[in-house]
Formats: C-alpha cells, sequence, structure tokens
C-alpha cells in the first residue's frame, strides 16, 4: 500500500511540473540561436566607408595584377585609386613604407612603361591629381596592421549595428595567404573570406546590434604580417 501511494504522490509531482513547464533537465534540449545575419545579399549604395574600403581591395588587386604580369596600366590604375582614397586607409605601419602607396606604384609603373610616351603620359597625369580633403569620407573606417603566427590564429571583436553595411578586408603584407571567418555572438558562422587568392573580404548586414569575432587563420608555416580593413572599430578587451 505504501509503495502504491508512493508512486502516486511522484506521478503526481511529475505532472504537476510539466503542466508548469518544469520539464526534466534530460528533456530540454538547447535550441540554436538564429544567426545575426539579414538573408537579404548587400546589393544597395555602399556608406563612404564601405566604399572606400572596396576601393582599397580593388586597389590592391590591379596592383597584384600589374605585378604580376608586368602590366603597367594596371599599375597606374592601381595608384589613381590608391591616391583618393581616405588616409586612414592608407597608412603604413610605424617604422615602414608602404611597397603600395601611389608613389612606389608610379614608380614601378615607369620601370615597365620602358619609355613608352602614352603610359608615361598617364603616370604624370596621376602624379599631378589633386585630391579633395573631403571630412567625413574617412569617418568609421579602419587600417590596422596585425600579425598571425604560423599554424595559428589572429582574432578581434567589434559591433555593428542592425542593417548597417558591415565589411572586413584582410590583405597579407607580403607573401602569405590567410583565412577570414566572421562569427556571431552565438557562435554562428556568418561569412568566410576568399582563400582561394592572398586577399579575403566579407560583407553583411546584422539583423540585431551585435558583436561579432573575427578569426584570421593562418595555415603556412611562416609568419605573416596582414592589414585589416573594416569600417567598425575593434572593440577594446
Amino acid at each position: 500500500m505504501q509503495t502504491i501511494r508512493r508512486l502516486r504522490r511522484l506521478l503526481f509531482i511529475s505532472g504537476s511540473a510539466t503542466a508548469l513547464g518544469l520539464m526534466p533537465l534530460a528533456a530540454v534540449s538547447a535550441t540554436p540561436h538564429e544567426p545575426n545575419v539579414e538573408t537579404t545579399s548587400v546589393t544597395r549604395e555602399l556608406p563612404a566607408g564601405a566604399a572606400a574600403i572596396e576601393q582599397l581591395r580593388l586597389s590592391d588587386t590591379l596592383a597584384e595584377f600589374g605585378e604580376k604580369n608586368g602590366d603597367a596600366l594596371a599599375l597606374v590604375a592601381a595608384a589613381k585609386i590608391r591616391k583618393t582614397l581616405p588616409a586612414s586607409l592608407t597608412t603604413p605601419a610605424t617604422g615602414t613604407t608602404d611597397p603600395r602607396s601611389w608613389s612606389a606604384l608610379l614608380k614601378r609603373a615607369t620601370q615597365l612603361a620602358a619609355g613608352d610616351p602614352n603610359v608615361l603620359g598617364l603616370i604624370e597625369d596621376v602624379r599631378k591629381l589633386k585630391v579633395r580633403d573631403i571630412p567625413g569620407i574617412g569617418d568609421g573606417v579602419r587600417l590596422l596592421h596585425k600579425m598571425v603566427k604560423r599554424q595559428g590564429f589572429d582574432r578581434a571583436e567589434v559591433r555593428f549595428k542592425a542593417g548597417e553595411v558591415a565589411i572586413v578586408y584582410v590583405q597579407p603584407e607580403g607573401s602569405g595567404q590567410i583565412a577570414l571567418f566572421v562569427y556571431d555572438e552565438f557562435n554562428n558562422l556568418i561569412c568566410t573570406g576568399n582563400g582561394d587568392t592572398s586577399q579575403s573580404v566579407c560583407r553583411w548586414r546584422p539583423r540585431w546590434d551585435g558583436s561579432y569575432l573575427l578569426d584570421v587563420r593562418n595555415y603556412g608555416s611562416n609568419d605573416v604580417a596582414y592589414r585589416l580593413a573594416i569600417n567598425r572599430e575593434i572593440v577594446a578587451r
């Protein structure tokens, strides 16, 4: 009889807990949180900061093509873009010179021109180009000079606001190949940069204000210095 009463009491407690939503811990499964990213593609017109980073990436692409193929015109085009970028995206690391500054690119283009008057004329046009100082175009954009150890990773946290275009661009300074991964605050993979080239870029639009982890990985056998361009300030830790 006591055994039956005890069994009824346990069944009553179990039923009451279920009715109150107090499920046993073993029955509760963790529900993954939705990724903090809009599903629509980033196609609308980019704000000035994001557009400037895209221009930096285009300049790097042209410079890389020109250097690999001995194409002076590609280097001239890269230099022209570089010259119009805000200073916040073209400042070299402390104590170094930038091999892809507009002046360095024009110097190399002059060597490749081999006296061709048409190419030399284009080079001179870029050298004389007057760039208007427009305050604000560089607002919110940052260029950081960082290092990722061999077979290692370099991580940083950044916050973006809902609806704004987020863009992160990484480019090795010199030889080396690195990969970029972006995770939201719930550890959802938001974006993977293009690891097939020397540069990686991620762009997305958050659904709500939130933080993101930038994970730069180096699978090579040498340390790699790299530039990170972003249209938000890195969160200090």
